[in-house]
């Protein structure tokens, strides 16, 4: 059974969850040019962006698609210790029969944020053929482009904030049972969860961080709070 994401899953996650990303193409002489932009994904992660006919980096594109998006996880702290994805592929105008449904991607994400198209502002889209995914300090792989379009975005992160904060304030003391039994920690006194996922979560205790895995996948809050009370009453039958 599976315990934790794939990278190629948390790839997936991050492209589809953080919505500005740094994009780069080739430009003058041939040397990368760096630009911030907006973007959401379409089914299979590719990225889609809409940008205007005078940006530097759409007259790059122009001349030469290929180019590379690099989305990092916004939270506080070491970035070099943050999550990031580099998505490399070529860049351009889906076929014309997809630009509505690309558009519509798009402004699904970003909402009145989107530019008209009326003023030179196109959809664009990459067509992923390599990742690089990192995952903090020694935690780092190429994903294949086949394996992160299969890949499914973690449902529970709108939800992850809530959940976290709903253990520690009321289940403090179930996370130190888990600890002693699942994370085979029987001097813990004090456990603090600080992440979850569809296949478990992790908690810091005693200066380390453990992986605790759910007995089946959770989807939804509602699914997350069945597999706590089914870890509890596991621990407590040992």
């Amino acid at each position: 059974m599976q315990t934790q994401p794939t990278d190629a899953e948390l790839g997936r996650t991050l492209a589809a969850t953080v919505h500005t990303g740094s994009l780069s193409t080739i430009g003058r002489g041939g040397f990368p040019f760096g630009s911030v932009v907006s973007h959401a994904v379409d089914a299979t992660g590719r990225p889609l962006l809409l940008l205007s006919d005078l940006a530097e980096h759409t007259g790059n594109l122009t001349a030469d698609p290929r180019a590379s998006l690099l989305v990092a996880q916004q939270d506080p702290g070491d970035p070099l210790a943050l999550s990031r994805v580099t998505l490399v592929g070529p860049v351009a105008q889906p076929p014309e029969d997809e630009r509505a449904a690309g558009l519509e991607a798009y402004r699904a994400v970003h909402g009145n944020a989107v530019l008209s198209t009326d003023h030179g502002f196109r959809i664009y889209r990459m067509d992923v053929t390599a990742v690089r995914f990192v995952g903090g300090f020694a935690h780092m792989s190429w994903v294949r482009a086949q394996e992160y379009a299969a890949a499914a975005p973690d449902p529970l992160v709108p939800h992850v904030a809530r959940i976290v904060e709903h253990m520690n304030d009321d289940h403090a003391d179930a996370l130190v049972t888990f600890c002693h039994v699942y994370g085979e920690r029987p001097a813990a006194t004090a456990a603090v969860m600080t992440g979850v996922d569809r296949y478990g979560f992790t908690v810091r205790t005693g200066g380390e961080t453990l992986r605790l895995a759910f007995p089946a996948p959770a989807d939804t809050p509602d699914a997350v709070r069945a597999a706590m009370v089914d870890l509890v009453r596991g621990a407590r039958a040992t």
